[in-house]
């Protein structure tokens, strides 16, 4: 029997992996130059964009903001863009090419169009309209597939070092923005990632870093949850039980037999979560000065040994 389902998905696949290659996308620098495909394309937003925000680039490209904020960051710094603060409301900021990055920015121009050539030089007409017209239907099927999913969300059981670097940033802004937590608290963040880690579950929404959990090694099949964070933005979608539930299932086809962390009273949002999910409250200490605040430390622990 035919799996048609498969079949679309392997020629689907095997096209990426064929354009990817005529394009160069698999080359770190595209275009012969310092600049990758992702940063590549944040230029070109800014310059054809008029009134350009990060925001704007973030949402656009369904890229993580932090990591917009740095390719941003790396092009003043190489002084081919400015940013200028909005009239209407001083929070905002507005992207601009300056000179030296419209010089930059036209050679970049030059070059794919250069590429494009070298492409269709070798084709008759016939055949480049019969190309164009391919890409226009590829083009309008997936945009009509795409426009009819608002939202993609997906959990992922592994990292780099982008995710560690957005697990970090994201809880300490978090924490010291609601919370008050001060930076002991970063301080600890950074030492926790220090032990030994068996697994992180990466949840990510239309490719934006969303939320992540992970389990670090205790003891002999005893695994402790850290690292467990769902970005503001992103709540109210059920990604904190997609997580746990993720960690959990790990937990039990490995045959571990307790699960346990460590969280704090205050946690209005988690602790329901936790409940919910089957852990239990088998330790609380007494209120202590820590992270700039008075806390009362907690250990919540599920059982998964057969009763």
């Amino acid at each position: 029997m035919v799996n048609v389902e498969n079949d679309c998905r392997l020629a689907f696949r095997k096209f990426n992996r064929f354009y990817t290659d005529v394009l160069g996308f698999l080359n770190e620098h595209i275009y012969d130059s310092p600049f990758s495909l992702t940063e590549t394309r944040i230029l070109f937003e800014i310059y054809n964009t008029p009134c350009c925000m990060a925001k704007d680039i973030q949402q656009n490209l369904n890229l993580d903001g932090g990591y917009v904020s740095r390719i941003i960051k790396k092009f003043e710094k190489e002084k081919m863009t400015y940013r200028q603060k909005s009239k209407e409301d001083a929070r905002n900021h507005y992207l601009f090419v300056t000179s030296h990055g419209e010089i930059i920015y036209k050679e970049l121009e030059k070059k794919a169009n250069q590429q494009v050539d070298n492409i269709m030089e070798n084709l008759g007409q016939e055949q480049q309209q019969k190309l164009v017209a391919s890409m226009n239907t590829i083009q309008d099927i997936l945009f009509s597939s795409l426009k009819r999913t608002e939202e993609s969300i997906s959990v992922r059981s592994y990292y780099t070092s982008e995710d560690l670097k957005n697990m970090i940033e994201q809880q300490w802004e978090f924490y010291n923005r609601v919370h008050k937590w001060d930076e002991s608290f970063l301080a600890y963040l950074h030492e926790t990632f220090e032990a030994e880690i068996e697994r992180i579950w990466i949840a990510e929404i239309n490719g934006q870093f969303a939320g992540s959990i992970g389990l670090v090694n205790a003891a002999e099949k005893v695994g402790q949850l850290r690292w467990f964070f769902v970005n503001p933005s992103f709540q109210n979608k059920g990604l904190g039980t997609q997580l746990i539930k993720s960690l959990i299932q790990y937990c039990k086809h490995f045959n571990y037999e307790r699960i346990f962390l460590w969280t704090v009273s205050d946690m209005e949002t988690a602790r329901p979560l936790y409940k919910k999910m089957g852990f239990e409250i088998t330790e609380e200490k007494a209120e202590v000065f820590m992270w700039g605040r008075k806390l009362i430390e907690e250990r919540w622990d599920l059982e998964l040994r057969s009763k």
